[in-house]
């Protein structure tokens, strides 16, 4: 596969965000995400009365906010805005809206960044549970959070999202 044209999110100290591109090249389901949120027409939302929605307008710049702390300091604006979820595979989440994201050296592999068990194998900081990532953290599958868990069919498109947008980056 050739390179593709990810949307640039925010480039900072720390890392440099993108939107992750599905397997034909040109779908971003975290772009289109954004662009919705950003005219406050994210249909998914479970939040929202009537559209468009200025709460979403106001979660658009909390989230914009987000990537750029992260981008700029390596770590979250505070630590309820992020969580781990599966296989490396982490979310930004504000109210029911969840984005997922993952890292990668930018070369088409991916090593999985945990959750430090304890604080002794974690790095210091307010956020010592927070991994160091790869240089490239890319914005995944977004979707609503209706329940108490993250339900398997957004888990499973989080991964699949992962491993579309890293083929895109392998060597031919």
């Amino acid at each position: 596969m050739s390179k593709v044209s990810r949307r640039l999110i925010c480039e900072g100290d720390c890392y440099v965000i993108h939107c992750a591109v599905r397997a034909d090249g040109v779908t971003s389901p975290a772009a289109a995400f954004l662009d919705h949120l950003s005219q406050g027409t994210w249909i998914e939302d479970p939040d929202f009365t009537d559209l468009p929605d200025e709460a979403q307008i106001s979660h658009y710049d909390k989230f914009l906010v987000f990537f750029k702390t992260l981008a700029d300091e390596g770590e979250p604006c505070y630590g309820r805005a992020v969580n781990d979820l599966q296989d490396g595979v982490w979310e930004f989440k504000l109210g029911a809206k969840r984005l997922s994201f993952f890292d990668t050296p930018g070369d088409g592999t991916y090593k999985p960044k945990l959750r430090p068990k304890s604080a002794a194998e974690a790095s210091k900081g307010e956020y010592y549970w927070f991994p160091d990532f790869d240089e490239f953290i890319r914005l995944g599958h977004p979707f609503p959070k209706t329940g108490q868990c993250t339900t398997d069919e957004d888990l499973e498109l989080t991964l699949i999202v992962r491993e579309e947008d890293l083929s895109h980056d392998e060597s031919l």
